[in-house]
C-alpha cells in the first residue's frame, strides 16, 4: 500500500506541480525570512552596542562638564571680593563682627541659590579659624565635621582639590556628597585668607543617569576610581551590586581597559573620565535585553511567514486544483474512450486551452460514435450478405447430390424408395428454405441431420449411425443454420463409404470446457481418415481461408467465425482410423435459447 502511494506521488502531475510551485514561492520566502532575521539580529545587536557606547560617552561628557563647572565655580567664588573682604581680622566691636559674618553667610546663600544644583557653599577663615556655611551656623574648625576635608586640602599644597569617598574612605560625609576645595584668594602668590568648599550631593549625579532606560535588567553606574558607587540604576542589592561592579572592573583591567566587552551573558561598556575626578561610567546590558528587539523582529517575521506560507500553500493548492480538475476530467474521458465507452463527456470546461481540449474530445467522441454506428451497420449487413452467400453455395451442392440419388432409384424403378426419398427431401427443403433465420438451436440442426442421414441410408447399403452426446443446456445453443450438414456429408462420402463396410458411425459431441471457458463442438467419424500431409495442408487452407476442393468445410468454418468471432478456432485430427473435427467457440459469444416455463 505504501509503495503504491509513493508510486502515485512520483507519477502524479498534480503533486509535482504543487511541489514545484511550493519550491518556487515558499522556499525563497523562507530563505528571505531567515536572512532578514539574521541580518536584523546582527544589525540590532551592533546598533545596540553602538548606542550603548554612545550612551556611556554621553554620560562621561555630562559628568566631565559637571566637574569642569564645579571647578570653575570654585575658582570664580574664590576670587570673589565679597568673600575675600569678609575674611579679615575680627573687629573689636561685636556689632561689626556680627554684620561681617552675616554678610558672608548671605553671600554664600545667594551664591548657592544662583548656582542651583549644588548642595551648599562653605568658607573656612584661616584668620578666625571658623567655618561659615550657607546652610549651617558658623562653627570653629575643631567642632566642624568639615575639618578633615580642610586639613586634607591644606596638606595637599594645591590650588584646587576634588574630594570624594575614594579620597577619604573613612569620612562619612563623603558617602553622600562630593567636594571641590580651593584657596581664598585663588592665586598662590597671595596670602592665604581661607578655603572655599563647594559641595554637591550624589543625588545630583543620580538624577543625571536615572532616566536612562536599559531594559528591566540593564543598568548604568557611576563609580569612583577604586570602584565605589556614586550613583547607579541597578536594581540589585547594595552588596550584590558592589560585588558585581568589582568583578566587572577587575575583568576590565585584565583586558587592558577596552571600551566594550562581554561579561557572562552581558555586554558591558566602560569609560573613565579624563578630568580630575577620574570617575568610571559602567553600562551593563544583559544579552536577553539585547535580543529583546531581535526576538520581536523574529516573532513578527515568523508570524507573517507562517501566514504567507499558509496563504501561499492554499493559493498553490487551489491554483493547482483548478488545473488538475479539468485535466482529470479529460483523462477520465480518454480512459473511457480507450475502453470503448464513447458516451463519456466532459461537462465542465475551463476557460483556457484545457477547456478547448475537453470540447474537442467531446466532438471527437460524438464523431467516433457516429462512425462506429455506421461501421456496425455496414458490418452487420456485410455478415448477413456473406452468410446468405455461403448458404447459397451449400444448398445447390446438397440438392445436386440428393437429386442424383433419386435419379438412380428411378433408373432402378424402386418407387417405394423414391417415395421415401422425396418425403424426406421435402422435409429437408422445408427446413432449409422456409426458415429464414440465419441461426438455429443445435437440437433443430440435429433433427435435420437425422433426416439427412436417413435419406442417405436409403440410397446406400452402408448404414450410417448418428450418435449425439450433447450436454445440457447446449441443445439450445444457436449455431449457423445448415452448418453441420456439410461436415456430415464429407464424413460419409470421404470417410465411411470409401471404407466399404456395411455400417459406419458418426458422433456429434458438445460440451463446456470450464477451464478454457470454451464450448467444444466435435464431429467424430470412423472412416478412413486423412493422411498427415493432406491434413496439414487442409489445416493451413482453413487458417488462410483459401478455397480448395473442401469447399463445404471452409464454408462451415467461415460461417462459424463470422458468428462467434475471431476467438473461435478449428482443429482437424486423424489417427488413420477416422477424422475428428474440433471447433472451439468462446463461451461469451455463445447464445443459448431460454427454455419456456409452463404456467402452474
Amino acid at each position: 500500500m505504501k509503495s503504491s502511494f509513493f508510486s502515485f506521488l512520483r507519477r502524479s502531475f498534480y503533486f509535482k506541480m504543487i511541489v514545484v510551485m511550493f519550491a518556487i514561492s515558499v522556499i525563497p520566502l523562507i530563505v528571505l525570512s531567515y536572512i532578514s532575521v539574521s541580518v536584523s539580529s546582527n544589525t540590532v545587536q551592533k546598533q545596540v552596542n553602538r548606542l550603548n557606547a554612545q550612551l556611556v560617552n554621553q554620560v562621561v561628557d555630562r559628568i566631565e562638564l559637571t566637574m569642569i563647572r564645579f571647578r570653575e565655580l570654585s575658582e570664580q567664588y574664590s576670587r570673589n571680593t565679597s568673600i575675600q573682604g569678609a575674611l579679615v581680622t575680627p573687629s573689636e566691636q561685636y556689632f561689626e563682627e556680627v554684620v561681617r559674618k552675616r554678610d558672608l553667610i548671605s553671600v554664600l546663600s545667594t551664591a548657592s541659590a544662583i548656582i542651583g544644583n549644588v548642595e551648599g557653599l562653605l568658607v573656612y577663615s584661616a584668620i578666625t579659624d571658623e567655618v561659615f556655611s550657607s546652610t549651617e551656623a558658623p562653627a570653629t574648625l575643631d567642632s566642624s565635621p568639615y575639618k578633615p576635608l580642610i586639613e586634607a586640602y591644606l596638606s595637599s599644597g594645591q590650588t584646587g582639590l576634588f574630594l570624594d569617598k575614594h579620597s577619604l574612605p573613612d569620612l562619612r560625609i563623603l558617602d553622600s556628597s562630593t567636594y571641590y576645595i580651593s584657596r581664598v584668594p585663588f592665586f598662590m602668590y597671595e596670602d592665604l585668607k581661607g578655603v572655599l568648599l563647594i559641595s554637591m550631593s550624589n543625588d545630583e549625579y543620580q538624577k543625571q543617569i536615572e532616566n536612562i532606560q536599559l531594559g528591566n535588567h540593564g543598568s548604568i553606574s557611576l563609580l569612583t576610581e577604586d570602584g565605589q558607587t556614586i550613583a547607579t540604576t541597578s536594581k540589585l542589592e547594595t552588596q550584590e551590586q558592589n560585588e558585581r561592579v568589582h568583578n566587572i572592573l577587575e575583568h576590565w583591567k585584565e583586558m587592558k581597559r577596552p571600551t566594550q566587552f562581554a561579561v557572562g551573558t552581558s555586554i558591558v561598556s566602560v569609560k573613565q573620565t579624563s578630568t580630575y575626578d577620574h570617575w568610571i561610567v559602567v553600562s551593563e546590558i544583559p544579552s536577553n535585553e539585547l535580543t529583546a528587539s531581535t526576538q520581536i523582529i523574529r516573532d513578527t517575521v515568523t508570524y507573517f511567514l507562517l501566514i504567507l506560507v499558509l496563504l501561499g500553500a492554499l493559493c498553490v493548492v487551489g491554483f493547482g486544483y483548478q488545473l488538475y480538475k479539468p485535466l482529470q476530467a479529460v483523462k477520465r474521458q480518454v480512459d473511457a474512450i480507450k475502453k470503448g465507452n464513447f458516451n463519456a463527456r466532459v461537462t465542465h470546461f475551463a476557460n483556457n486551452e484545457i477547456g478547448d481540449l475537453g470540447r474537442m474530445l467531446n466532438t471527437m467522441s460524438v464523431r467516433i460514435q457516429d462512425l462506429l454506428g455506421d461501421l456496425r451497420e455496414s458490418e452487420d449487413l456485410k455478415r448477413k450478405l456473406e452468410i446468405r452467400a455461403l448458404q447459397s453455395q451449400i444448398n445447390p451442392h446438397f440438392m445436386y447430390n440428393t437429386l442424383n440419388t433419386i435419379r438412380m432409384f428411378a433408373l432402378m424403378k424402386d418407387y417405394d424408395k423414391i417415395n421415401m426419398l422425396m418425403g424426406r427431401l421435402v422435409a429437408l427443403l422445408r427446413y432449409s428454405m422456409e426458415n429464414f433465420e440465419q441461426t438455429v438451436p443445435l437440437e433443430k440442426e440435429l433433427d435435420y441431420l437425422t433426416d439427412y442421414v436417413g435419406l442417405l441410408n436409403i440410397r446406400y447399403k452402408c448404414q450410417v449411425h448418428l450418435l449425439f452426446e450433447v450436454e445440457e443446456p447446449l441443445q439450445r445453443m444457436f449455431i449457423p443454420k445448415l452448418s453441420l450438414q456439410p461436415l456430415i456429408e464429407n464424413a460419409i462420402f470421404h470417410g465411411i463409404l470409401p471404407k466399404k463396410l456395411n455400417e459406419g458411425h458418426i458422433t456429434i459431441h458438445a460440451f463446456n470446457d470450464v477451464t478454457a471457458k470454451q464450448i467444444i463442438l466435435e464431429i467424430i467419424d470412423d472412416g478412413i481418415g486423412v493422411e498427415d500431409n493432406k491434413l496439414t495442408q487442409l489445416q493451413l487452407h482453413l487458417q488462410r481461408e483459401e478455397i480448395t476442393e473442401s469447399i463445404g468445410l471452409l464454408n462451415v468454418w467461415m460461417r462459424m467465425k463470422l458468428l462467434f468471432g475471431t476467438g473461435a478456432h478449428i482443429e482437424l485430427n486423424s489417427d488413420g482410423d477416422g477424422l475428428t473435427i474440433r471447433i472451439a467457440l468462446p463461451l461469451e459469444t455463445v447464445m443459448i435459447k431460454e427454455e419456456p416455463h409452463e404456467a402452474p
